[in-house]
């Protein structure tokens, strides 16, 4: 049977009148669990005589074995073996409908067609099809003979919640995406793309795989121009600050349904970074103008990949593969060439970047680790001959949106009174500048003695995260939290008085917000304790960190305790590649050289 089977499939392959076509039915013929649903999609097509309609469906079957949704367990669930025929057609159908209706698609080649409409998926998530036909109900056509200005006015309809706490899950399905309105920017992305294209608008999901120096990556929506152009949608703005965040941007990828490259596919899945083994991505950097430069490759082997990967706490990423003597289009973190990334202080100039092989799926470093900036590459070698002491103050960059939160209590006052309606209130600490985004201690001037101890803000965003007092001589007080009447009722406020620095309470256009505590009887103040809202990546009295420097390999320095709000390592080798790790909590650590007696991110 199995011999007759072959004979008659050769005799079809024969027949096909494309390599595109002998693709698909030989993938068709081949599946083991969805034969049947594979065949009945292309004879629908072959057999109604529509040359042009059939020409996409061998290109959907032809590019499938490479698409996959994960399942709750985290396994993959690949379409080639799940997908119905007559789910394929319906999608086909609308789309080949919208290439007749849309006055936009007149301007695109039927590759671009293809490639940007025809999809019935757009990324990895869970597998729907309705999405196609429903979007459009949901979000409109735009309503504007401009594209761009149709694409702006559905991307300013999706609104989605990105929170944190959805940062590790896998895709959302559509159905979850539209009835939640809660995900990450991959959701939000996926969601775009969907909207765009039921409305006859050609998008693509684009990402940046890691940021260069941030522990995370990106994705966002983008509509595609005829001539190859790009319009990004980053957020909900129609187009205003919907251009690319100003970032350290190590690559910018696109996914696409072709499978490129072809031949290679089979093989490269179990050789390559997850990035690069399904071949569904294509290297975009280049449109989107960031700052970016030629690479070399060093110590060049043929016919073997060699890869830039960035930092992060878990192992080094790669971002970007090579086959021949150079890497082209690798960010220099600036944006156009021109803006430095405002994201955090006391970032470095470039990105970091290990020269990488990858085996046996584990990245072997290939070199020191680079810095590629707009002025050129500059190596990182570990001078371990000569040694310095480092004063270290955080193991993560401070982000400047976390020095904003801390600007938010600037104009605050901490003050005492013995009456419980503060109706002798004196103010005995004021917050005159943007205080450190940590746990901190302000010393209390006055030898008078309070039973009430506050911290109000007469105006403006009312904002804290930590409150706690002490005697004299540091030993903590107890008492009992009270607050002005318009919080008592609000359970958050609680998270003033946890001892966590990572909880806050936040109340933006506030009037004479207060909150503070009943010591129960008047007593003297030594110090009053405070942190505005942070990210807890200071350095942490009690907490126990280890020190390490890059040669080859992460090696250690050591570990200590910290008593204070730095920590000292000496016999450090000059000139190293640094990377400082809480033993005891956290999870945010970025390497950092020690330059001119300061750390500088990488």
């Amino acid at each position: 049977m199995k011999t007759i089977f072959k004979i008659i499939l050769c005799v079809f392959l024969a027949s096909c009148s494309s390599l595109s076509e002998k693709t698909a039915w030989e993938i068709a013929n081949q599946s083991k669990t969805n034969r049947k649903e594979l065949t009945n999609f292309l004879k629908y097509y072959k057999n109604n005589n529509d040359k042009t309609k059939y020409k996409a469906a061998c290109f959907l079957v032809e590019n499938m074995p490479n698409k996959y949704s994960f399942n709750r367990k985290g396994q993959k669930i690949y379409d080639i073996d799940i997908v119905k025929a007559d789910s394929l057609i319906l999608s086909l159908e609308y789309s080949f409908y919208l290439k007749k209706k849309s006055p936009y698609l007149k301007e695109y080649t039927f590759e671009q067609f293809c490639e940007y409409i025809l999809p019935y998926r757009v990324a990895n998530e869970p597998l729907q099809y309705y999405w196609k036909w429903d979007c459009v109900k949901r979000f409109g056509d735009g309503n504007n003979n401009n594209i761009i200005n149709a694409a702006q006015n559905i991307n300013s309809q999706i609104k989605i919640e990105l929170s944190p706490e959805f940062y590790k899950d896998t895709l959302k399905t559509y159905t979850s995406i539209v009835q939640s309105g809660y995900g990450k920017c991959d959701d939000r992305s996926t969601l775009v793309v969907m909207a765009l294209r039921s409305a006859g608008i050609p998008a693509a999901f684009e990402l940046v795989p890691y940021w260069g120096s941030s522990n995370n990556g990106h994705s966002f929506a983008t509509m595609i121009l005829p001539n190859g152009g790009v319009v990004s949608f980053q957020n909900d703005n129609k187009n205003d600050n919907n251009t690319l965040p100003i970032r350290k941007m190590p690559k910018i990828y696109r996914k696409i349904y072709t499978i490129i490259p072809r031949q290679t596919f089979d093989n490269t899945q179990k050789e390559c970074p997850e990035l690069f083994a399904n071949c569904d991505i294509i290297d975009v950097t280049g449109i989107h103008h960031i700052g970016s430069i030629t690479v070399p490759v060093a110590n060049y082997v043929r016919d073997r990949p060699i890869y830039l990967s960035v930092f992060s706490p878990n192992a080094w990423i790669p971002v970007a593969m090579s086959y021949d003597e150079e890497f082209k289009y690798i960010g220099t973190g600036t944006l156009k060439g021109k803006e430095e990334s405002e994201e955090a202080l006391n970032l470095g100039n470039g990105i970091l970047y290990l020269p990488s092989t990858f085996l046996n799926c584990k990245i072997i470093p290939q070199s020191n680790p680079i810095i590629v900036s707009d002025d050129g590459i500059k190596q990182l070698y570990p001078d371990t001959l000569h040694k310095e002491t480092v004063i270290l103050n955080r193991k993560y960059p401070l982000n400047k949106r976390i020095v904003k939160f801390a600007s938010n209590m600037i104009g605050g006052m901490f003050e005492g009174a013995n009456y419980a309606d503060f109706s002798d209130a004196e103010a005995i600490y004021i917050i005159t500048e943007t205080p450190k985004s940590r746990m901190q201690k302000v010393k209390v001037s006055t030898s008078k003695k309070y039973r009430y101890i506050r911290y109000r803000k007469p105006k403006g965003t009312f904002s804290i995260a930590e409150f706690s007092l002490f005697c004299p001589d540091g030993t903590s007080l107890s008492f009992s939290p009270i607050s002005c009447e318009a919080i008592q009722k609000d359970s958050n406020r609680k998270m003033i008085f946890d001892q966590d620095p990572l909880t806050y309470y936040q109340v933006d256009g506030g009037i004479d917000m207060w909150i503070g505590g009943d010591l129960g009887k008047a007593v003297k103040i030594g110090l009053i304790g405070f942190a505005p809202r942070n990210d807890d990546n200071s350095i942490v009295p009690t907490d126990t960190y280890e020190l390490f420097y890059w040669d080859g390999q992460w090696n250690s320095l050591g570990k200590k305790t910290s008593t204070e709000n730095q920590i000292i390592f000496n016999n450090v080798p000059k000139d190293a590649l640094l990377w400082l790790r809480d033993l005891t909590k956290g999870r945010e650590e970025r390497p950092f050289t020690f330059e001119n007696g300061q750390q500088i991110w990488w």
